[in-house]
């Protein structure tokens, strides 16, 4: 049996989830949404205790499979069905399914109804430039940077957190250079050691040192007439700065064991990660070599501060990775794309792309749904507690948005617009009281889930709550 209570996104939201259970031989609804219950043209109080065969399969065909495989094997996911209101309007959703004991021990189905949604392709295209995806004030003021770079001549110094596409905007810029028919050369200066630098950048003749058995041409030799990519310039010893810095000055190199120079014509792009501006005036990088390599400079924002780009991404990569590995994926559901949309994605672009291929590795399913995310989210909820003492939704999530991503009530918050929550945020701060659940249970008017949620806990806490105090839910109806 699956314990929901151990995994925050199994707890499913309030109004987006379905609960069924056997009784007396037939699967009856026990629970469900409101607005389902009204594209059934029915209300949800009509509708529970009614055979799920006779009421939901008619509208949802395949229900009652995802049911029975449900109860087989404990959790079934990515399972679709159209949905056809009464109005004749189709839908499309995805239904997660797990099986659980209900507060009275007995077996339930709870299943989330996740609308299934996608962007269309044309927006996907529309918003692609050289390889780079972004739709976003942000993105497109570093698109038109490279649209004016590309007709210079002069360097180029990249910024942006790790992953931000830092390669990508070198490219780019390259492509639409003159220099675009010449080759593209990359060095990730902050893996090559001082010893080796000379060698990788310049060359070397064959017999100048040991090992060398031939000549070897440098990367600034194999970049003539093009353009040379200088990636974690920042990461630069002292010694290699100088070195750098001189050839820039003179357009002029000398392979290790030659006094031979030989002239180059290359243009640098380099990039990091670091506030080199500031590091210059803390001498630990090189000013003279700083104001060379940044005679323009385009900042790429990271992925938490464009997250309208984040929708157009996974459908970017849904694409590549459809055609890398055969596959049809559509698209996520509206409830995992939410939640990756709150995420504040330390990794950024390149953090997003390999999470998109793991969830294709990791599911065979046409649309991806929020029960995928769950390994995921617990992985990302450890890391953020090792590395900084917190919990992952202090870290990943902004506070006033966390509820949201994990489909769990606001935090207490006054807002006009709805009653304000008489719990704590956290149940482990405050216990509620007997009084507390008489009050939101008769606020929400009888409803275990609004009453949860003007509480600010999840229905399941609701529950064990009453069994706490001794009540049944016949006792607050009484009160």
């Amino acid at each position: 049996m699956i314990n929901t209570e151990n995994h925050p996104l199994l707890l499913l939201p309030p109004g987006r989830n379905l609960i069924v259970k056997k009784e007396n031989g037939r699967v009856v609804i026990h629970e469900i949404p409101e607005w389902l219950a009204n594209y059934l043209g029915a209300s949800a109080d009509e509708l529970v205790g009614q055979p799920v065969e006779k009421n939901l399969e008619p509208a949802m065909p395949g229900i009652g499979e995802l049911i029975l495989r449900t109860r087989e094997t404990n959790a079934v996911s990515g399972f679709r069905v159209a949905l056809k209101d009464v109005n004749g309007n189709a839908h499309q959703l995805l239904l997660d399914a797990v099986s659980r004991t209900g507060h009275d021990s007995e077996e339930l189905t709870s299943i989330l109804l996740q609308e299934v949604t996608s962007t269309p392709p044309a927006l996907v295209e529309d918003a692609t430039f050289c390889g780079l995806v972004g739709a976003s004030d942000p993105m497109q003021q570093v698109f038109n940077k490279i649209r004016m770079y590309a007709l210079s001549d002069a360097a180029v110094l990249v910024t942006g957190e790790t992953g931000a596409g830092k390669e990508g905007v070198a490219a780019a810029v390259h492509q639409l250079s003159r220099r675009s028919n010449g080759p593209f050369v990359t060095m990730n200066c902050s893996a090559i050691t001082d010893t080796l630098f000379e060698s990788e950048l310049f060359g070397h003749e064959k017999g100048s040192f040991t090992g060398a058995i031939k000549s070897h041409r440098g990367r600034f030799e194999r970049a003539n007439g093009g353009t040379l990519f200088l990636d974690e310039v920042g990461d630069l010893p002292a010694v290699s700065q100088a070195k750098l810095l001189r050839v820039l000055e003179t357009s002029q190199i000398e392979r290790v064991g030659s006094e031979t120079p030989v002239r180059v014509d290359v243009r640098i792009i380099a990039a990091t990660n670091k506030n080199l501006e500031k590091a210059s005036i803390e001498n630990s990088f090189r000013p003279d070599l700083f104001y060379r390599i940044n005679a323009l400079q385009i900042r790429i924002p990271p992925l938490r501060q464009r997250a309208a780009d984040i929708e157009l991404l996974i459908q970017y990569f849904i694409k590549h990775f459809n055609r890398k590995y055969g596959r049809q994926v559509v698209c996520l559901t509206r409830e995992a794309l939410q939640l990756l949309q709150q995420y504040q994605w330390p990794g950024n672009v390149r953090e997003l792309r390999n999470l998109m291929e793991r969830l294709f590795a990791e599911n065979q399913t046409e649309v991806i749904g929020l029960r995928a995310l769950k390994e995921w989210y617990e992985e990302r909820m450890i890391a953020a507690r090792y590395t900084s003492g917190s919990s992952y939704t202090e870290v990943a999530i902004p506070p006033d948005r966390r509820a949201i991503a994990l489909g769990m009530p606001e935090p207490v918050y006054n807002n006009p617009g709805r009653p304000e929550k008489i719990g704590a945020l956290n149940n482990s701060e405050k216990r509620i009281s007997e009084d507390e659940l008489r009050k939101a249970y008769g606020m929400a008017g009888g409803n275990i889930t609004r009453a949860s949620e003007i509480l600010g806990i999840h229905k399941a806490t609701f529950y064990r709550t009453l069994k706490t105090l001794n009540l049944q839910r016949e006792d607050l109806e009484s009160s």
